[in-house]
C-alpha cells in the first residue's frame, strides 16, 4: 500500500474525546492485532493491511491471512475485499469515498475473531495548488534542493494534512561500456596455474540508464489551525543535500496530500511524537497508540491501527541539477562508490592476476571497462551495470 508503513504495534494510546489530553497507557503484551487502511476519494481498488506481532523484544511481524473484510457506507453500499498478498487485501471492485458519507470497516479473522472500526466520515476536498523546488541554504549552512508544496484552502474546511511522496530518479552508470566480458572454460595449465577463455562481446541489454523509485518514510503532517489563513504555503516536503546523488541526473517526485480529520491527525501525530524520541523498536516504549478499531470477541484485546477515510490530491514535478546551476548547484557525486581495478592476465606466476580476475567477474559480477594488451580494467557492477541497482525499464510517467 502506498501510505507510509508505520510500526503501529510499538506504541499505544487511547483516543478519547478529541478535546481531551491523551493518556499514555503502559502495558505488557504477548501479541497484538494490527490494522492499517486509508480509504480515499480516488476511484480504485482500496486496500486494507492486516498483521499481528508478538513480544516486543522479538520485533517480529506476522501476516493475518484468510480474513473476511468488508466496508459499509451510510448509503447502504457494501464493499467486500479479497486477499491479494500476504496480509494485503484489495476491494473486489473499484470505489471511492464520497463527501458527507460515513464508512465503517468490518473484519472477521480465519479463527473467528471479529473487529470493527468506528464510523468515519470522508474529509473535505483540498487540492495542491503548487509543487516546486528551490536551491536553498538552511540556517545551519547546509545547502541543497528543497521541495515545497502550497495548498489554498480558503474555500475548504480542510485543516489537517498528511503528506507522503514517491521519488523516482535516473541512475546512469558512470563506467558503463557497450562491451560485456565473460570468462569461460576454467582450467589449470601444466604448471597448475588457472587459465580461462576471455570472451568480449556486445551487451545484449541496455544497462547504462536505469530508473529507481523510493517511497517516503515516516509521518509528515501539518495543520492550518494556528494560521491566520487556511492555506499551506512553502511547506517543506523533501530536502536533497547538494551532495545527494539522487539529483545527479534527472529526478522526479510525486507528492500526495491526504486531508485528515482531527482524530486521524492526532493519532498519527502521537505515533510520530512518541516514536521520534528514540528507537521506536525498543521494548521500553511507554505504551501503544490504539486507534478506532475495536474487538467484538474480546473487549480487553488491544487492537492497534486506524481506519481512515481521506480525500487526496497528487502532483508531480521533474528537475535536473542543471536547473539550479545559477544558484550555485554543482553535479552531485554518483550514488555508489566505484572500485576500478586493473588486472594482468599474463603476469608471471606466482603473482599473476588470473585468480582475482576470475573471482571479480564470476563471483562479484565486475564489468569490463577496457583493456590494453593483457591488462584488463574492471569495475564493480554498481558503476558498470545500472541494472544491478535499478530497473532499465523507463516508467510510463517519465518525462525526459
Amino acid at each position: 500500500m502506498k501510505q507510509t508503513h508505520i510500526v503501529l504495534f510499538l506504541i499505544s494510546i487511547s483516543l478519547f474525546n478529541c478535546k481531551e489530553p491523551f493518556e499514555v497507557e503502559s502495558i505488557d503484551f504477548l501479541n497484538a492485532f494490527v490494522v492499517e487502511s486509508t480509504i480515499t476519494n480516488e476511484l480504485k481498488q482500496q486496500e486494507v493491511s492486516l498483521t499481528k506481532t508478538y513480544a516486543l523484544d522479538s520485533q517480529t511481524l506476522e501476516y493475518e491471512n484468510n480474513a473476511d473484510i468488508w466496508i459499509e457506507d451510510s448509503s447502504g453500499n457494501n464493499y467486500s475485499f479479497s486477499q491479494n498478498a500476504e496480509g494485503i487485501y484489495l476491494s473486489n471492485q473499484e470505489f471511492q469515498a464520497i463527501e458527507n458519507r460515513t464508512y465503517q470497516l468490518f473484519i472477521t479473522t480465519q479463527d473467528g475473531k471479529q473487529y470493527s472500526s468506528t464510523q468515519v466520515e470522508s474529509t473535505p476536498i483540498s487540492q495542491i495548488t503548487d509543487l516546486y523546488a528551490e536551491f536553498i541554504t538552511k540556517s545551519n549552512g547546509e545547502k541543497g534542493i528543497q521541495v515545497f508544496v502550497d495548498s489554498d484552502n480558503e474555500n475548504s474546511e480542510a485543516q489537517y494534512f498528511r503528506y507522503d511522496y514517491e521519488e523516482t530518479y535516473m541512475v546512469v552508470a558512470p563506467e558503463w561500456t557497450p562491451t560485456d566480458i565473460k570468462l569461460e572454460n576454467p582450467r589449470n595449465d601444466e604448471l597448475g596455474r588457472l587459465e580461462f577463455d576471455i570472451i568480449l562481446s556486445q551487451r545484449l541489454e541496455q544497462e547504462r540508464i536505469c530508473y529507481k523509485t523510493d517511497l517516503s518514510i515516516g509521518i509528515n503532517q501539518t495543520s492550518t489551525t494556528d494560521l491566520e489563513q487556511n492555506n499551506i504555503e512553502r511547506y517543506p516536503i523533501r530536502f536533497l543535500n547538494e551532495d545527494n546523488g539522487l539529483s545527479r541526473d534527472r529526478y522526479s517526485i510525486l507528492v500526495t496530500q491526504y486531508v485528515q480529520g482531527l482524530e486521524a491527525y492526532t493519532f498519527y501525530k502521537m505515533i510520530n511524537d512518541l516514536g521520534s524520541s528514540g528507537n521506536i523498536l525498543s521494548p521500553s516504549q511507554p505504551g501503544f497508540v490504539s486507534g478506532n478499531i475495536k474487538s467484538f470477541s474480546n473487549e480487553s484485546e488491544k487492537v492497534i491501527g486506524y481506519f481512515d477515510v481521506s480525500t487526496v490530491d497528487s502532483k508531480r514535478i521533474y528537475f535536473d541539477y542543471e536547473d539550479f546551476i545559477d544558484s550555485g548547484m554543482v553535479q552531485p557525486p554518483y550514488l555508489y562508490t566505484c572500485n576500478i581495478v586493473e588486472l594482468n592476465y599474463n603476469k608471471p606466476f606466482p603473482f599473476n592476476d588470473r585468480i582475482p580476475m576470475y573471482s571479480s567477474v564470476v563471483n562479484f559480477d565486475y564489468n569490463y571497462v577496457n583493456y590494453n594488451g593483457l591488462n584488463y580494467t574492471l569495475v564493480n557492477p554498481e558503476c558498470g551495470d545500472c541494472t544491478s541497482v535499478a530497473s532499465n525499464i523507463k516508467p510510463d510517467f517519465w518525462e525526459d
